[in-house]
Parts: structure tokens; C-alpha cells; sequence
């Protein structure tokens, strides 16, 4: 469990769950679905990555990384997504989206660890070499705002790829390609097997991959050459919990985004900590 000690003590006196999410994030995706699954009441903390309303000191000194997801539970946060699933899985056990033979959960974890590996060579290096990129131009000062702020030097070197001037090579992108290819085809192969990632049940390995097939989609990834794979996600994006989870926050609008950052946390003068 990737349990921290953030600077910002607010937190500390959250009751109940609380998620620093985005709306287009698969991290921030797979979180929302599993506390949709089991019907948890949490309260949303709305971060505009399009806006960086990550890049600021308020937020930074929650998540030491600047990233989405944050979860806090009860004034205890957790961060690093799939470590979150594991963590809510153990919190609230019911229903559970971990099978019982150890085998099985071994899979499980073996496919939350990779699904967190290949991240940012793989997931976020095509999505924002394909889209994201264009979509989240920089300034000078944003770029040095960043540079003080983040000391993960993996992070440091992925968005100086995508600073003014400067983009991501075919290099990279077909190192990306490559990475998911090869998760693509192991995945088709265990749903062709079980018609889920592990097992025959639905688990936290399907909960951690199906939203990034979302992001995949929208990065323009040749998924027509894994058309289990396709299936798959089809099934899974019909359950009720991905409505709540993963549609309604595709494209959240300006009202609703007010609304959702109406609730953040406020500072110890009792103020809005903007610009969370």
C-alpha cells in the first residue's frame, strides 16, 4: 500500500473517501470504477490536467508527484493507482474483485504491477505523442513552475519530451507501440482462454486495464488487431458501475467541474486552497 505523509496536514482530517481525480486519466478511471463496483460514497476533488491545475504547490504537497490519482481514506493518503485498488479492495471486501485461489491473486497483482510499468514507456507516451500532447502546450513558466515543483526524475524526462519546441520521436513512439503490443496479446490471450484477464470472473485486473482501452481509443491505437480484447472491454463498459465510473466524467462540463471543486479542502485559516 503506497501510504504517504503529505505536507499538506488538511487532509489529515478527511473523514470517509475522498479522490483527487481527472476525467480523461485511466488511472484516475480504474479507481472511480472499482468504488463504483462496490457502491462506496466518496467525494470528488476535480483536477483539471488540461488547465494544470496539477502544477501548483497546494497540490504538489498532497502528492508529491503531482499526479491523479489521490485517494484519501479517513486523513490516511494513498497514492500510485493500482496500489489505491488494492488498498480499497482491502478496506471494503464486499463484493470482492479478488479471486480466492492464490494463484489467481498472484495473477492479479502480476497484471496491476505490469499494468503500472509499462505506463508511462507505454500508455502515456503513445497518448501524448498521438493526442494529449497538442492538447496541453506549455509556457516557459509553466515548464519552470514544473521543473521546481516535481523531483521524479522518470516524470522530469517524460514531459521534457513535450516541452515548447521539442516533441516526442518515432523512436519513442515505436518503443510505446511495441510495449503495448506485446501487453495486448497476452491479454487477448487469457480472455481467449477464460474470457477474462484472470479466471473466469471479473477482477481488479479487469478493473486496472479496461479504462485504459478507453485512452487507447482515443490516442488512435490499432485496437482492430485484438478483437477479443475489443470484446472484452465491450462487456465490461456496459456494467452499470461504468456509466457512474468512467462516461460521465469523459467530458465533464464547466458547471459540473465548479461544482465537483467546490468541495476541496480549505487551509488551516479556514480559506479554499486554490486551486485544487
Amino acid at each position: 500500500m503506497a501510504v504517504i505523509e503529505p505536507a499538506n496536514r488538511v487532509v489529515a482530517s478527511f473523514k470517509g473517501l475522498h479522490l483527487y481525480h481527472t476525467g480523461r486519466s485511466n488511472c484516475s478511471g480504474r479507481v472511480r470504477l472499482l468504488i463504483e463496483e462496490k457502491r462506496l460514497p466518496w467525494v470528488s476533488h476535480y483536477i483539471d490536467l488540461y488547465t494544470k491545475k496539477n502544477v501548483s504547490t497546494e497540490y504538489f504537497s498532497i502528492n508529491p508527484k503531482g499526479v491523479v490519482p489521490t485517494l484519501v481514506h479517513n486523513g490516511q493518503v494513498i497514492v500510485e493507482s493500482n496500489d489505491i485498488l488494492l488498498c480499497v479492495e482491502e478496506l471494503y471486501p464486499d463484493p470482492s474483485f479478488m479471486p480466492n485461489a492464490v494463484d489467481q491473486r498472484e495473477a492479479v497483482c502480476a497484471w496491476l504491477k505490469r499494468s503500472g510499468d509499462i505506463h508511462i514507456p507505454g500508455i502515456k507516451t503513445f497518448a501524448y505523442a498521438s493526442l494529449n500532447a497538442a492538447l496541453v502546450e506549455k509556457t516557459p513558466e509553466e515548464v519552470a513552475l514544473y521543473r521546481k515543483l516535481q523531483r521524479d526524475q522518470e516524470l522530469l524526462e517524460f514531459h521534457s519530451k513535450h516541452d515548447p519546441g521539442r516533441s516526442f520521436s518515432e523512436k519513442d513512439v515505436a518503443a510505446a507501440s511495441a510495449l503495448l503490443r506485446i501487453a495486448l496479446a497476452d491479454m487477448s490471450a487469457n480472455i481467449g482462454r477464460t474470457g477474462y484477464l484472470v479466471g473466469r470472473s471479473y477482477s481488479l485486473a479487469d478493473i486496472s486495464w479496461a479504462p485504459t482501452i478507453t485512452t487507447l481509443q482515443r490516442a488512435g491505437y490499432p485496437l482492430e488487431e485484438f478483437p477479443r480484447v475489443l470484446d472484452w472491454y465491450g462487456r465490461i463498459s456496459q456494467r452499470p458501475a461504468w456509466q457512474r465510473a468512467m462516461t460521465m466524467w469523459q467530458n465533464p462540463t464547466k458547471e459540473q467541474m465548479v461544482e465537483m471543486t467546490a468541495a476541496a479542502p480549505t487551509n488551516a485559516m479556514g480559506n479554499p486552497t486554490s486551486p485544487l
